[in-house]
């Protein structure tokens, strides 16, 4: 896990946005971070506690439809799980 300034980077152990991008994790699922290649802030919050602490499956559908949106390729979205 890669760190810098108290945000944490995109890298293989915590994949996000693309290279370059930063931000930080939450509890139950949350997470929020910029991706300048993208010029995307992103922000998920939810009052229900998820059930893993990377990759939840609410957190990846949403950040994948953003990205899709925005009709710009995210290197982080695993569109296999």
């Amino acid at each position: 896990m890669r760190s810098s300034l108290g945000f944490m980077q995109h890298c293989p152990v915590w994949p996000f946005g693309n290279e370059g991008s930063f931000g930080s994790p939450g509890t139950g699922g949350s997470l929020g971070f910029a991706d300048p290649r993208a010029g995307v802030g992103y922000a998920y919050v939810t009052s229900r506690m998820g059930t893993s602490v990377t990759g939840d499956p609410r957190e990846l559908a949403l950040r994948d439809a953003v990205y899709s949106t925005l009709g710009v390729l995210c290197e982080s979205v695993d569109r296999n799980s």
